[in-house]
C-alpha cells in the first residue's frame, strides 16, 4: 500500500493504522496548499479531490475518505474483530468524521472573531458527546484501539492547536495513544514529535 498524507492531517490516523499493522507501505508527503507531492506531482492527477488521506492498493486502486481508507487498512491487516465490533467501529468512524472532523472546519478554513469562537464551542460540544459515548471506556471498540481511535486521537491533537479544552477522559485518551509505539512511530516518520 501507498499512503498519501500531510503531516498532522486526518492521514496521521491511516498512518498509524500502517505503522500497527506490521505490514510494508509506503508513503508520499502532500502540500494541502500547493496540492504538490513531495515528488513534485500534482496531488490532484492521482486523487481529483485534492485531500488526504489516500491510499494506492493493489486490489482496489486509488481509496480515498477516511472511513473507507480506514476500514480497508483495519481489513486487509488485521485480524477482523466479531460482527458487532464491526459495526461499532463504522459507528464511531462516521461520528468522528463527520461530528468532530467537520466542526473544525470553521478552524481549518481561518475563521476569526465570532464565528472563530462559535466554531470552537461547537467543537467542544461534539468532544463531550464523545465523552458521554465513550461512557467510561479506555478505548472506542472493544478492549484496545482501533482505527476509530486512531481518527478521534488526531482531533484530540487538533483541540490542542485551536485551544479548545477537552473533557478530563480525553486528555487521558490522549495521552494513551501518545504513549502507543505505532502512533511514536508515525508522528517521527510525519516529523510532528
Amino acid at each position: 500500500m501507498k499512503l498519501y498524507y500531510s503531516p498532522g492531517a486526518c492521514s496521521l490516523a491511516s498512518h498509524i493504522a500502517l505503522v500497527e499493522s506490521g505490514e510494508p507501505y509506503e508513503k508520499t508527503k502532500v502540500d494541502l496548499a500547493s496540492h504538490e507531492t513531495e515528488n513534485g506531482e500534482d496531488f490532484r492527477t492521482i486523487s481529483p479531490r485534492g485531500y488526504v488521506p489516500a491510499i494506492q492498493t493493489d486490489d482496489m486502486g486509488l481509496l480515498t475518505e477516511n472511513p473507507a481508507v480506514l476500514t480497508y487498512i483495519a481489513n486487509a491487516t488485521t485480524k477482523l474483530e466479531n460482527h458487532a465490533d464491526h459495526y461499532k467501529r463504522l459507528e464511531w468512524l462516521g461520528f468522528v468524521g463527520t461530528e468532530i472532523h467537520g466542526a473544525f472546519g470553521p478552524l481549518f478554513g481561518g475563521a476569526e472573531g465570532e464565528a472563530k469562537e462559535k466554531a470552537k464551542a461547537k467543537v467542544a460540544d461534539k468532544f463531550s458527546m464523545a465523552e458521554t459515548l465513550m461512557d467510561g471506556r479506555e478505548w472506542l471498540v472493544g478492549d484496545n484501539p482501533t482505527v476509530a481511535d486512531n481518527y478521534l486521537f488526531v482531533t484530540t491533537l487538533w483541540a490542542d492547536k485551536f485551544g479548545i479544552d477537552l473533557p478530563q477522559s480525553l486528555q487521558d485518551f490522549r495521552a494513551r495513544n501518545l504513549e502507543r509505539p505505532a502512533v511514536k512511530q508515525a508522528m517521527d516518520e510525519e516529523g510532528l514529535s
